[in-house]
């Protein structure tokens, strides 16, 4: 194959991942995302909950929402900009 083959080649297969991407439905990916970053807040809770003394159940569970808020907070805007890129670039790519 010559070099302009391979470059076609190429670019042929980047366009086929770039469509592959740009169909794919991100909501359950991005769900996954934010999903395993409030295990890992309840992880570090319970990694951390033998320094917070005595609880009651309540007590935990207002830590852990609190917690569980954060994540959400925080993870919300790259997440939902993450969303809109995808929507962006399908649209783009009609």
């Amino acid at each position: 194959m010559t070099p302009d083959g391979v470059e076609l080649t190429v670019q042929s297969e980047g366009k086929q991942s770039q469509s592959s991407l740009l169909m794919m439905d991100w909501g359950p990916t991005l769900g996954a995302v934010r999903s395993r970053f409030q295990d890992i807040a309840r992880a570090e809770f319970r990694k951390h909950r033998k320094h917070l003394g005595v609880l009651n159940a309540e007590q935990e569970a207002a830590i852990e929402a609190l917690l569980i808020t954060t994540v959400n907070k925080i993870s919300h805007r790259a997440l939902a900009q993450m969303r809109r890129l995808n929507h962006r670039l399908r649209r783009l790519s009609r």
